[in-house]
């Protein structure tokens, strides 16, 4: 009788097997769920304050031509533009120049645009100020400047006011790619509006400040590759949930198997006892109705009668 007591502790260990199943594999699930969600808020970046608002720091923390083309801040993304920044280096006197037909509050003239050479080695191009048509040019500081501006794209052609032919002196956008034409180091793909007006001390003040054309604001962007590793994620938890079904139902599969073949199994049940059942006894041998006689004759016949 111990076929039942093996069933029974069958049973227990594939229970505990499920169990333990279980618990494996929806704790991956949630682990993968987790890491999922957290992947994808890395990729739904929300800048919550405008770039205006934010600390003012250096440009080159920012934006700068000497950190080389794969760095972050080869180029001006749209987070930071409208940043504050400072700058601080010295005017290179080879480049000052006028970007006419900019109007400010309904008048016509031009910005004063300069290179401020920065600690690095690299430059910047900054517009020192405006000057309405006509009026003389201040000169730019001979020394070194710390000046605060804010932080504005290059300018593309399609901003140019017209396409006539220029004088010396003179360009139609701010562009790093015509900057870098004139000096021999490299200028950053940006330009900074100063805050204040820019110029020599004995130059008067003739310059008034630029307001940025792009003041920056609150923006939500989508990072790909962070949102793809958040599917992946996912998925890996969704195949973690289908390997414990199936691994359930191998489980399950195998203790039915089990229930039959024992059911069908002749030696597993009890011994059987021909005196008690009827069923189990011997069959009987041929039928014998009297003991052999003399008389008889062959094959058992009585010739004891014959005359």
């Amino acid at each position: 009788m111990a076929q039942p007591s093996r069933t029974g502790a069958e049973a227990r260990r594939a229970s505990a097997q499920a169990l333990a199943l279980t618990l494996v594999a929806w704790l991956a699930a949630a682990v993968c769920v987790v890491l999922g969600g957290w992947q994808w808020q890395r990729g739904n970046v929300v800048v919550s304050e405008p770039p205006a608002t934010r600390p003012v720091v250096a440009v080159q923390q920012v934006v700068s031509a000497a950190a080389g083309p794969g760095s972050d801040r080869a180029l001006l993304s749209r987070d930071e533009v409208g940043r504050r920044v400072e700058v601080r280096g010295t005017f290179d006197p080879a480049v000052d120049l006028l970007v006419p037909g900019r109007a400010l509050d309904g008048q016509q003239g031009s910005w004063v645009l300069g290179v401020v050479r920065l600690e690095d080695g690299s430059g910047v191009a900054v517009v020192r100020g405006w000057v309405p048509e006509g009026a003389p040019v201040p000169d730019a500081p001979a020394g070194p400047v710390d000046l605060l501006g804010v932080l504005q794209p290059p300018e593309n052609s399609d901003v140019a006011p017209s396409t006539t032919a220029l004088a010396d002196g003179q360009v139609p956008v701010v562009s790093a790619a015509d900057l870098v034409n004139r000096v021999d180091y490299p200028v950053a793909n940006a330009y900074v509006t100063a805050t204040e007006p820019v110029a020599a001390p004995a130059s008067g003040t003739g310059l008034r400040a630029v307001p940025p054309a792009d003041p920056g604001e609150s923006n939500r962007h989508l990072d790909w590759r962070n949102l793809a590793y958040a599917a992946q994620w996912w998925v890996f938890a969704a195949f973690a949930l289908v390997l414990w079904r199936r691994a359930l139902r191998d489980l399950r599969d195998d203790r039915r198997a089990a229930a039959l073949e024992a059911a069908s199994d002749p030696a597993s049940g009890p011994a059987s006892d021909p005196a008690s059942d009827p069923a189990g006894a011997a069959p009987a041998g041929p039928r014998q109705d009297r003991a052999p006689h003399p008389a008889d004759g062959p094959g058992g016949r009585d010739v004891s009668s014959t005359r």
